[in-house]
């Protein structure tokens, strides 16, 4: 049965939490490891939902009580019935690193001409994409759909949800090696996105710059490529500013709040869709130049004579290359630190991965402290400091404040570092 008039009598409102009813809404009783909300059907209706969907006859008995067979399937099947009634562009974004910063500097590029709506937060697995839909305004123009995975055939699954009409893989590399088994499986995993657009003649944009990307995309008839003759070029750092900076194709200086060297290509991406969907030039400078990342993501803080690079919301080994190689760069204060947590998700090749890692940051002059399990497994200097837990690492620095430091954080986001923010 289709969900669709129910959901429009409810105003086009969805809420999963029976604990934040939204008053009128159509409440969908998702079922976890730990809970099942099909119980919390009745108290959600009770507190001002206008109907609950439930799988579970047991918990039906109310008249504003819908039964279907899966309340997940339902609830993407009805994401995917309203994503229909739009005849918008609609932007998959995929990839290993970059994907989230990427996709906000596309949003903030195109609502420069667009009524946009894209994935909040990190809003991108098989229940946060469909809820992303389902919270799309009436009169979007333009929805930008991230698409997080970790195994094989989520991405295709996240695609005939949000039939994207256009699609950008940002890059393929070392995360969810557990999930995925090799690298090889993670390009198939990403590739889903370029065979789903081959499928319905989509249109793909490749940034050449990542070359793995080429022949993945090959199928796909409908491409925009960039990134090759076509460079920004990016002005290195000076000491008294970290920021991202670069010359447009006017020559023009373009100053962002955006950390990290490699985040010339997010920019390079936003700044081509942004071309392709027909943004004005000016516009686009601007929304880059506006653009202020958050959520421990690329962001740069001054506290307490500190200089701190936090981006501490995901890890994984080419991200904290990436990290690694940037920081180095950087030449703010005489004193400089590198806090990272484990790299979570690696399978069999975690301690492999970790060091390397290591190995990396023995032939830097740099203050380390390491956190978590995987790094206790590895083999490091003697000067390095490895904890198990980011409390040890709390209560090290709590009693033996650093100097004045440029500092590094990064970690996978269940080491939840951003919290030795609170000892600096």
């Amino acid at each position: 049965m289709s969900l669709l008039e129910p959901y429009k009598e409810c105003s086009f409102k969805v809420c999963t939490d029976s604990r934040n009813i939204i008053p009128g809404s159509l409440f969908f009783a998702l079922k976890g490891e730990n809970f099942n909300g099909n119980k919390y059907a009745e108290e959600a209706i009770s507190k001002g939902a206008k109907y609950a969907v439930v799988d579970d006859v047991e918990y039906s008995t109310h008249p504003n009580i819908i039964l279907v067979d899966n309340v997940l399937v339902a609830l993407q099947q009805l994401a995917n019935e309203y994503r229909n009634t739009f005849n918008i562009p609609v932007l998959g974004i995929t990839g290993s690193n970059g994907k989230t910063t990427a996709k906000e500097l596309i949003h903030a590029v195109l609502t420069r001409k667009y009524k946009t709506h894209s994935t909040p937060g990190n809003f991108n697995n098989h229940i946060g994409l469909p809820l992303t839909i389902l919270s799309m305004p009436q009169n979007c123009e333009f929805l930008v759909l991230e698409m997080g995975d970790n195994h094989p055939g989520e991405i295709k699954q996240l695609c005939e949800i949000g039939n994207p009409s256009h699609g950008l893989v940002t890059n393929v590399g070392k995360d969810h090696i557990e999930g995925f088994g090799s690298f090889e499986n993670n390009k198939l995993a990403k590739k889903e996105l370029f065979d789903y657009l081959e499928l319905t003649n989509g249109l793909a944009f490749i940034p050449l710059f990542e070359e793995d990307l080429i022949e993945m995309a090959s199928g796909v008839n409908d491409r925009i490529e960039f990134g090759k003759e076509d460079r920004f070029s990016f002005l290195e750092p000076q000491p008294s500013d970290p920021f991202v900076n670069y010359l447009n194709k006017e020559n023009k200086p373009i100053t962002t709040h955006l950390i990290g060297d490699y985040n010339i290509k997010n920019i390079e991406m936003a700044v081509c869709i942004g071309k392709y969907f027909g943004v004005d030039s000016n516009e686009i400078d601007k929304a880059i130049e506006d653009y202020v990342p958050s959520n421990n993501r690329s962001q740069f803080l001054n506290k307490n004579g500190h200089k701190i690079f936090l981006d501490a919301y995901n890890a994984n080994p080419s991200s904290v290359e990436l990290a690694i190689d940037s920081f180095a760069k950087q030449e703010l204060l005489d004193s400089r630190v590198v806090i990272l947590g484990d790299m979570l998700e690696l399978g069999d090749e975690s301690v492999t991965e970790h060091q390397t890692i290591v190995n990396k940051l023995a032939d830097l002059n740099t203050t380390v402290f390491l956190v978590g399990d995987e790094y206790l497994k590895t083999t490091y200097l003697e000067n390095f400091t490895v904890l198990g837990h980011r409390s040890e690492l709390i209560k090290l620095l709590s009693s033996n404040p650093l100097p004045p430091s440029q500092i590094l954080i990064k970690g996978s986001r269940g080491i939840r570092l951003e919290e030795v923010l609170e000892v600096l």
